[in-house]
């Protein structure tokens, strides 16, 4: 039996000697190659496999998660609104801090155009202040449409509308769909509206 060194000279003299192969140099390359390359190729696979295996369905699972909104979520973004409700829609009057829980959906356009609720709150000088708010119920929940997920929730509140000679509180509670999109790494409010 042949050693390394013995082949690897034998292979160069013989390169040396000729311009190309001969097929004693052909079938030597192809005896000693050829397992070797059938064993590195069955490594490299093997290798793959298991970690796309592994590596694969983790990575799907971790975008899976980070792309469904879940109850939990949904009502803590929809509490989040409730919060900077106060800065929208009273002095300063401050759409821009909507930013952190609202998308560019529309939502988002109906607090920031010129005829839109926040302009005309500022414009006549009136302003709303929150007793409270909240969730009494979750009527349905569906996180499954990878666009626009959802949640329709019962919600009371109370809230009193101020401007001159304004002082008009109301209190009720209704159902409100609350519409999700995915935005700088956040789920925020696209769109909402009573039904």
């Amino acid at each position: 039996m042949m050693n390394k060194h013995h082949v690897r000279s034998l292979m160069f003299r013989s390169l040396k000697r000729h311009a190309g192969f001969s097929n004693q140099t052909a079938l030597l390359l192809i005896a000693v190659c050829y397992p070797l390359g059938i064993a590195s190729i069955a490594v490299v696979i093997s290798s793959a496999s298991r970690f796309s295996g592994s590596g694969s369905s983790t990575t799907f699972e971790w975008n899976r998660s980070q792309q469904t909104i879940s109850e939990q979520e949904a009502k803590s973004v929809i509490q989040e609104w409730w919060k900077v409700r106060s800065r929208v829609f009273a002095s300063p009057y401050d759409a821009s801090a909507a930013s952190s829980v609202v998308s560019s959906g529309p939502l988002w356009s109906d607090l920031t155009k010129s005829d839109g609720p926040v302009a005309w709150l500022r414009n006549n000088q009136q302003y709303y202040t929150y007793q409270s708010t909240s969730i009494e119920s979750v009527i349905s929940f569906d996180p499954q449409d990878p666009e626009r997920p959802s949640i329709v929730v019962r919600v009371m509140t109370q809230d009193t509308l101020h401007g001159a000679g304004i002082n008009k509180s109301s209190s009720g509670t209704n159902n409100y769909k609350y519409m999700f999109a995915r935005e700088d790494g956040k789920w925020k409010i696209w769109n909402y509206g009573k039904v």
